[in-house]
């Protein structure tokens, strides 16, 4: 049974092989020759063509953004390989709406315009339908309106590391489109992110338009499109608010408590600059011949040294009252040696000039009891440059008593351990 078997199968065995190949070449023939037609839907997005038509006229079209976004819906028909090669090329098939016709339309128009579909591969591929046909136009008055720039900063810088306020390319910039748009926008960002500064200064930021309640506006575009945001890294520094008290009140009364509030000022600056300032030192305040207490504003900026600004958010201004009162006054003497020096650094010298003479003010048989000795006198001396300083003095005093302003010569130098 095998045996024949295989007789059958090896008898003429060239014959049949060429059978085969000639039946396979004929399938393929057919396939490639004689295939059925089909159709296949393809999505394009629309594109708008000859919108100078309008702009030359100082037009525009009001739902651009919604037109672009619109997708054609493309049947095409064509063979089953054909379509197989336009699936791999969809941007073979372009769907626009022409603009060209609309010279003669004006501010409110809506116009209805077809649909043009075309595919490349000549009589090859045909257009069964396309889905919308038609779309609307709005035509509307080109508008513009000046804005400011805001920047909005993305992310965190690293610990110890502050930002100078942005310096923009430009400061104010248009806002350009469809005038129902543009009256939308009530605000034009730059978004800039923190690790970009750490990397460059000077970052190239793109511009958005936001309308009242934070959403983007699209359909608009700004001139320019983009600007330069640039920021100087840099160290922060807490420095005390110093104000000098001059003149003496009217008589019998006297100065009491000052109160600066904030007492410290954030400053941000280079390495350098912040180690050449110590304090903040504001205009005097004179009292002479006052008889109620008195407050003045200082705007601290006015008071910064070059190269140095205020830390974001940090307090702008600064309130100091000086309180003026009638009271029984002593005078008291401390030796310097028993003043405390607080907040001394390493490799200097400070030198204390004379003694330091306090005036207290209080009830009058109680003022009689307190004596030098009861006080702890010291002086904050950090900070300090080389050289000659006036020190403010500071005291503990018993609840009730206070201690006008008094001050106290100090000299510091810098020790060979700091060369």
């Amino acid at each position: 049974m095998m045996k024949k078997l295989q007789e059958l199968i090896c008898k003429d065995f060239g014959w049949k092989l060429l059978s085969i190949a000639i039946a396979t070449i004929l399938w393929f023939m057919v396939i490639n020759i004689d295939q059925p037609i089909g159709t296949r839907d393809y999505s394009r997005p629309l594109s708008v063509r000859n919108i100078e038509v309008l702009t030359d006229r100082g037009l525009t079209v009001g739902n651009l953004e919604e037109l672009k976004n619109t997708k054609i819906v493309v049947k095409v028909k064509a063979q089953r390989t054909a379509l197989d090669r336009l699936s791999q090329n969809p941007e073979w098939i372009t769907a626009s709406v022409d603009l060209s016709e609309l010279s003669y339309a004006v501010n409110g128009d809506v116009i209805a315009l077809p649909v043009t579909v075309s595919v490349q591969g000549g009589n090859t591929y045909g257009i069964s339908s396309k889905s919308p046909a038609v779309v609307e136009v709005s035509v509307e008055t080109m508008a513009s309106k000046e804005l400011p720039v805001e920047v909005d900063l993305n992310g965190d810088l690293e610990d110890g590391t502050y930002l100078s306020e942005p310096l923009l390319s430009t400061e104010t910039v248009l806002v350009v489109g469809p005038s129902s748009l543009v009256n939308n926008v009530t605000s034009v960002r730059a978004a800039v992110a923190a690790e970009d500064i750490e990397q460059s200064p000077d970052i190239m930021a793109p511009l958005t338009c936001y309308n009242a309640a934070g959403m983007i506006v699209k359909g608009v575009f700004t001139d320019p499109e983009e600007i330069m945001v640039s920021y100087a890294l840099h160290d922060m520094k807490q420095v005390p608010l110093q104000v000098e008290i001059t003149g003496t009140p009217a008589p019998g009364y006297q100065v009491g408590n000052i109160y600066c509030r904030p007492q410290y000022a954030a400053l941000l600056g280079s390495p350098e600059a912040l180690e050449r300032i110590a304090s903040l030192q504001l205009d005097s305040i004179n009292v002479s011949g006052m008889t109620t207490s008195t407050s003045r504003t200082f705007h601290l900026a006015d008071y910064l040294p070059e190269g140095i600004t205020l830390m974001k958010d940090a307090n702008e201004t600064a309130e100091v009252t000086v309180e003026i009162f009638e009271q029984s006054q002593k005078q008291l003497t401390l030796s310097s040696s028993d003043l405390k020096i607080m907040g001394q650094e390493n490799g200097k010298e400070y030198i204390l000039h004379g003694d330091a003479h306090i005036t207290l003010s209080g009830d009058g048989p109680a003022l009689e009891s307190i004596q030098a000795d009861d006080l702890q006198g010291s002086i904050n001396v950090n900070g300090l440059s080389a050289g000659d300083h006036k020190v403010m003095i500071h005291a503990s005093l018993p609840d009730g008593f206070l201690m006008n302003p008094s001050y106290i010569t100090v000299t510091v130098k810098e020790t060979e351990a700091s060369e």
